[in-house]
């Protein structure tokens, strides 16, 4: 009898494996590849990816008792090596005990370490996690695929495809990171009229993220930057009251409420030309550590993610691209720019963008991070020598067809 049916975080990914497994240790994890080396094996995180990844008929593996966390020294550097199931919250706290954290911390926490290196999972500012990674233990077979093995990869062209693999690797066991002192964040919200504008930031704010408000097609950025006064600011705590109170809560409920219940295209409008802009305190700057600052509770919600890679020299012209494209979405009469016309023409997709006119009024604002090029062969920042830039798309509504199409 088949397993009880599985669907990710964002309920686009729903499958029934044939059994899901959760195995104690090394040796239970390698009887189960060894029962299973004809089959479609899979292995689990938090499930939050958008991906098929997990999708099998066979076995899925949930590495949940692989969480150990072994902090020690090299050289005189500290490191950590960590079971493939520990959720990163549960890692940023020990590390925090000793003063410590990782070298790059994404946006969500829920997510097991092995889960966000396998993606190429990133924040802003830094490399993605995965360029980090400094040794990996997989289960996998040995080349003649009959017998499964315990193999650790410490270097070369091995070490740069498990640092983010999609688990085509094998099934990982426990990753090795470098660790880095913990580190205080300062931060304030500055809104800008163009990208332009923002960009300009960058300099003084390393570790900012910014935001693009749809309807009002205006900005505004996280600016960030390491504190020179490694300590919390007196309105910290507050800081994070209303940034969880106002954003992470009340924002996400008004979306749902004007973009998915009632589906008003005026009220979008409304929150994102009105609402939003009131919100934000351009002249509150406050400083708190680093694993405070640099997250939100982007769990809490449902949602779906789309996200586009585009190298630092092109995401202004990005940026105007999606813009275009969603002022048509929103609206049948909107009139696309020249620049764009061009570059649906040169792709053979004119006819295809034209047929979204008013299918979609956008209902979330998009985020731009940036990432330093990783050292790794398939994450999506890999193989250039320029920064790159993330675009990321969210919905919260159900049925996703139009969303999609856009």
């Amino acid at each position: 009898m088949a397993d009880s049916e599985v669907s990710n975080f964002g309920n686009n990914v729903r499958f029934r494996p044939a059994s899901h497994v959760s195995p104690k240790d090394e040796a239970e994890l390698i009887n189960v590849l060894q029962s299973n080396r004809a089959g479609r094996i899979r292995v689990m995180g938090s499930k939050h990816a958008w991906s098929h990844a997990i999708e099998t008929d066979g076995v899925l593996l949930d590495m949940r008792h692989f969480s150990s966390i072994q902090i020690h020294e090299r050289n005189g550097q500290p490191f950590v090596t960590v079971g493939a199931g520990c959720q990163i919250k549960t890692l940023l706290a020990a590390l925090n005990e000793r003063g410590l954290t990782m070298p790059s911390v994404g946006l969500i926490t829920e997510q097991t370490i092995a889960g966000a290196t396998a993606t190429g999972t990133h924040g802003s500012g830094k490399h993605s996690l995965s360029h980090y990674v400094h040794a990996v233990r997989i289960a996998c077979f040995d080349a003649t695929g009959v017998f499964a093995q315990i193999v650790d990869i410490t270097e070369g062209d091995d070490l740069k495809a498990a640092r983010c693999s999609l688990g085509c690797m094998g099934v990982v066991v426990e990753i090795t990171l470098p660790c880095i002192p913990q580190y205080f964040v300062e931060e304030k919200l500055t809104p800008k009229t163009t990208i332009e504008d923002v960009l300009a930031l960058e300099s003084e704010s390393l570790l900012q993220q910014f935001f693009l408000l749809p309807h009002a097609w205006t900005f505004f950025a996280q600016q960030r930057k390491v504190a020179l006064k490694p300590s919390r600011s007196g309105g910290a705590a507050l800081y994070r009251i209303y940034w969880f109170l106002t954003l992470d809560l009340g924002l996400h409920l008004l979306i749902l409420l004007f973009g998915v219940w009632l589906r008003s295209r005026r009220l979008v409008h409304f929150l994102f030309h009105t609402v939003v802009p009131g919100c934000i305190f351009p002249r509150w700057a406050t400083s708190d550590r680093s694993d405070r600052q640099l997250v939100m509770e982007h769990e809490l919600f449902r949602h779906l993610e789309e996200e586009i890679f585009v190298r630092r020299s092109m995401v202004i012209d990005a940026s105007h691209f999606v813009t275009d494209i969603l002022k048509l979405a929103d609206d049948s009469k909107h009139a696309l720019s020249s620049s764009t016309l061009s570059q649906l023409k040169s792709i053979d997709a004119l006819q295809d963008a034209q047929s979204l006119g008013g299918c979609l009024t956008h209902h979330y604002p998009i985020c731009f991070r940036r990432i330093l090029p990783d050292d790794t062969l398939i994450s999506m920042a890999s193989g250039s020598g320029e920064d790159w830039y993330s675009i990321s798309l969210l919905t919260y509504a159900e049925p996703r067809d139009d969303f999609f199409r856009v």
